[in-house]
């Protein structure tokens, strides 16, 4: 019978030399496979656009307009009128001439009131977005009291991203009526 034949030297050394490339190698191609992988590409053009199309929305919301007429309650001839609001809006510029009471019952209660002069802001939020609404109405008592003003209906309105993600001013609406149904 044949005797198998001793490992050489060379053999001998190259083996343990070996041995350690294995894992060095998996952690080599585990790294280039994660350098490999890309976030998605983000089109700046149309998150600007996106961007524009919002901002345009809030300042055509803002020419003068007087609030939508309480039920019964007749316009003047030419008068351009906010309509009142049934349901959830698609954007933020769609609140305004709009009184508390309408956006209460659809937003919930704000986290954030505040009063200025007889101007009341009120700021929603919730993990991804804001809403900052701003009423303005007369005021409510004699000069110098701290009487809430009479007669509040939103002048500004405006949605926005908390982070860094993207949120339309719709989805950032639903999100914020979404929450307040759940409290």
């Amino acid at each position: 019978m044949a005797r198998p034949a001793p490992f050489s030297a060379a053999a001998a050394q190259a083996i343990p030399a070996a041995m350690p490339a294995r894992p060095f190698s998996s952690l080599l191609l585990a790294c280039l496979l994660a350098a490999c992988a890309q976030e998605p590409v983000l089109d700046r053009q149309a998150v600007l656009d996106e961007v524009l199309a919002n901002y345009r929305a809030n300042l055509a919301g803002m020419r003068p307009l007087s609030a939508p007429p309480a039920d019964g309650q007749a316009t003047a001839a030419g008068a351009a009128t906010m309509p009142a609001l049934n349901g959830l809006p698609a954007q933020a510029a769609q609140l305004l001439g709009q009184p508390p009471a309408t956006v209460r019952r659809l937003l919930g209660e704000p986290r954030l009131r505040r009063r200025e002069g007889d101007a009341e802001i009120w700021l929603y939020q919730s993990p991804s977005c804001h809403l900052d609404v701003m009423f303005y109405g007369e005021p409510g008592g004699p000069a110098g009291s701290r009487a809430a003003p009479a007669g509040l209906r939103v002048t500004y309105a405006t949605a926005r991203a908390a982070g860094a993600e993207r949120r339309t001013e719709a989805a950032c609406l639903q999100e914020l009526a979404t929450q307040a149904r759940r409290s």
